[in-house]
């Protein structure tokens, strides 16, 4: 036996093992990828969900003196904060940031519900417009943080 198909033998194989470990490795990365994208994808979406939810409960909320300033404890039961923690182990600063801005525009619109400024007043159209504004903000950083 010569040499040369020994040596060509022996090269094939070393490409053969390197080729399918690039392919394996390129694999793994793809769909650890991916999962990470589902996992901001959900984390996306549970706390936009709960933010949704506190703001049409904060809408249709009813003048209460009493429950003035306590709008962490209304927040809180609609699972805003819980999403909002939940978003912070997954998601970049940034978008962390900006959820707690948007968390807090709804903190202020729940304010001006409960102390009774009814929504055709400059108050209640600024707090709306803020929590939108926040809101709006903060899904355009979560759609450009998907697509990345």
């Amino acid at each position: 036996m010569q040499w040369s198909t020994i040596a060509a033998t022996a090269v094939g194989t070393v490409l053969g093992v390197v080729s399918t470990l690039v392919a394996d490795h390129s694999r793994w990365r793809r769909d650890r990828a991916e999962r990470d994208r589902d996992a901001l994808r959900t984390a996306f979406t549970e706390y936009l969900t709960a933010l949704a939810q506190a703001r049409d409960a904060f809408s249709r909320a009813e003048p209460s003196p009493g429950r003035v300033g306590k709008a962490h404890l209304a927040i809180g039961e609609h699972g805003v904060y819980a999403a909002q923690q939940r978003l912070e182990l997954v998601a970049e600063q940034p978008i962390v940031d900006r959820a707690g801005q948007a968390t807090l525009s709804m903190l202020d619109f729940h304010g001006v519900v409960v102390a009774g400024h009814a929504s055709d007043s400059g108050e209640y159209a600024h707090a709306w417009r803020a929590a939108r504004q926040t809101r709006s903000v903060l899904i355009e950083e979560m759609r450009a943080a998907l697509r990345n």
